[in-house]
């Protein structure tokens, strides 16, 4: 069987299920590339580092506050994936990605140090129903005051609409709200999924393994809804047919506590500036794709955001680094970071960050399955490379539902397996997932292959 290697996974859902996973990658009969593990990150730990407060979905308000949470920093446990992590801190992928530029997302390696991208400015906007900055893959629900008039904010990451069908800007309402809802499946939808070989039903039954999930916040626009999805992998990215894609755990509660008739505002803000407490901080975000700008047309508007904030203070351009904002322009790093002059660099500012260093026993993935004697299986080749294996193995790990699926050495290779399997139907709809969605040909095993 030739060799193969893996490439980034964008995982499919939303409103356009089961989008290709990605680029892939593979081939190479010839000379297999190996895929190495990134080197150690250099130590940002401060000899003080206060301790993180960990993974925070909800955040009091103050009228006057500009900016969510502060920027933590965590250790990778074993064979965990900035997913998993981003998903365990209310993170979505792209975010988890832009804030750690060349760190494999899926092998990021034992005990490496990782910025947890926590803070966010808050968008110009009403501070009042559901918010979404699609810029930043954020949406934020404004909560009622409580009896003693605290006010609270809900932050949760999203994933949007594709270039080709981006989520409308503007102002709607919450018209309806559905749990365990069936799927009508659009029918440009269904061609796109036929033609891959991965024909859909007209209806697809409400439950844990639609691809809408299982609630769903009708709006005032048409064929637009909030929901969830049954490839979680994919939250953070921009995956869907125009909707805004939540993780499972999270539409559950969203679900709950909003309203209908709530007020629904879609904005895109790519760049952003806010108070917290005496720093002036600047959040930068790639720009959509359709709305890109040159790095020029960037600063103008980092500089306008900046001076609207200086003047809320009373302060004046002096007290800005304009060559660090220029910086944080060109880089977009995704999180907020501090531009006064005394302020901190990005280096010294992470140095500070609190540190989340989770137990082993709740970071680590769960252990590979065993493939026991009369059970079906896959086998999805052998590698030259251990971390082309562990990488493949990561990404199944992540296609929704999950792939159960592990990698030994054979032979003086890695033998990644997918399995086990109750019968040879079940291996073979798990062969045809693996191959619309990956691009991997399995090779199914009967009982008798065990051990072959």
């Amino acid at each position: 069987m030739p060799d193969r290697t893996t490439g980034r996974l964008i995982a499919g859902g939303a409103c356009c299920p089961g989008l290709l996973l990605l680029s892939l990658l593979l081939t190479g009969c010839m000379k297999e590339p190996v895929i190495p593990l990134p080197p150690p990150a250099p130590k940002i730990v401060a000899p003080a580092r206060a301790a993180s407060p960990g993974p925070q979905l909800t955040f009091d308000l103050a009228p006057a506050q500009q900016v969510l949470g502060t920027n933590q920093v965590t250790r990778v446990r074993g064979d965990e994936t900035l997913l998993d992590i981003a998903r365990r801190f209310h993170l979505g992928y792209d975010e988890m990605e832009w804030a750690n530029r060349g760190v494999d997302v899926w092998l990021p390696g034992d005990g490496r140090e990782v910025v947890l991208p926590v803070a966010q400015v808050l968008p110009e906007a009403p501070r009042s129903g559901l918010v979404a900055n699609v810029a930043a893959r954020r949406l934020f629900h404004f909560l009622p005051p409580d009896a003693a008039g605290r006010r609270r904010v809900v932050s949760y990451p999203i994933g949007i609409g594709r270039e080709e069908y981006p989520t409308p800007l503007g102002t709607t309402r919450v018209t309806r709200k559905r749990a365990y809802p069936d799927w009508r499946v659009p029918a440009s939808v269904r061609r796109a999924h036929a033609l891959r070989g991965d024909p859909l039903p007209a209806v697809v039954p409400g439950g844990p393994d639609n691809p809408i999930g299982t609630h769903v916040l009708d709006l005032g626009w048409p064929t637009y809804i909030i929901h969830s999805t049954n490839k979680p992998a994919g939250t953070g990215l921009r995956v869907t047919h125009g909707c805004l894609q939540l993780y499972p755990e999270d539409i559950t509660r969203l679900h709950d506590e909003t309203d209908v008739g709530s007020e629904v505002t879609i904005v895109n803000q790519p760049i952003l500036a806010g108070w917290q407490g005496d720093q002036l901080l600047l959040e930068v975000h790639r720009p959509l794709e359709e709305h890109a700008m040159t790095a020029s047309a960037g600063e103008a508007v980092a500089a306008v955001a900046i001076r609207k904030a200086l003047v809320a203070r009373g302060r004046s351009d002096a007290d800005v680094d304009w060559g660090r904002v220029r910086t944080y322009v060109q880089a977009q790093p995704g999180y907020p970071l501090p531009v006064l002059r005394e302020a901190p660099d990005q280096s010294a500012y992470l140095a500070t960050a609190p540190l989340y260093d989770a137990p082993v026993e709740q970071a680590l993935a769960p252990p590979a399955p065993t493939l026991p004697q009369g059970a079906w299986y896959l086998d999805l080749g052998d590698y030259s490379g251990e971390n082309n294996a562990r990488k493949l193995v990561a990404q199944l790990r992540h296609l929704g539902p999950p792939v159960p699926a592990s990698h030994r050495p054979f032979a003086g290779r890695h033998q990644v397996t997918a399995g086990p399997f109750d019968d040879r139907q079940h291996a073979e709809r798990i062969a045809h997932r693996i191959q619309v969605e990956l691009g991997l040909r399995g090779e199914i095993k009967a009982p008798t292959d065990a051990g072959a």
